[in-house]
């Protein structure tokens, strides 16, 4: 017989892969994302684009902030590996934080837990694997400080 724990996830992965989907309109996306355990400030200021994955099968979690903009293709996981020199490999899990005001550009790749700072812009095919500093931009592999935002 099937657990409540099995079928919750189970549910969760369909959530997901449904709201990476061309189809789901932009507006829906962050509320099939809440049902799947993604946490948003207010989700009515987040726009997700297609195909965008998150790692929610982890005990890990993801924030978002206000003002979002998370374009098409990027993956944002929430664990990675340590590989030993006994060859033994061991996931570790954390929780990935993305402030307000927050411009993720397309096909990049959020890896480890992370936090990224208020105001960050990230260039498109970026692969962040440590904290981005608020007010920065940052833009290839892996992810480097390229230039800063000037306050308005």
């Amino acid at each position: 017989m099937f657990s409540l724990r099995f079928f919750r996830k189970a549910l969760s992965f369909l959530l997901l892969h449904i709201s990476m989907q061309f189809f789901i309109p932009p507006a829906f996306r962050p509320f099939l994302l809440k049902l799947c355990g993604v946490k948003f400030k207010k989700s009515k200021t987040v726009f997700i684009g297609t195909n965008v994955l998150f790692d929610i099968m982890k005990k890990s979690n993801t924030h978002i902030g206000d003002n979002v903009y998370i374009t098409t293709g990027v993956k944002i996981i929430n664990h990675y590996p340590i590989i030993s020199q006994d060859g033994v490999s061991e996931f570790k899990t954390g929780d990935i934080i993305i402030g307000d005001n927050v411009f993720i550009g397309m096909n990049s790749l959020i890896v480890k837990p992370v936090t990224i700072g208020d105001n960050a812009v990230i260039g498109a095919g970026s692969v962040v694997t440590r904290d981005i500093p608020e007010n920065t931009i940052v833009a290839g592999n892996p992810a480097k400080i390229i230039n800063h935002v000037d306050k308005v």
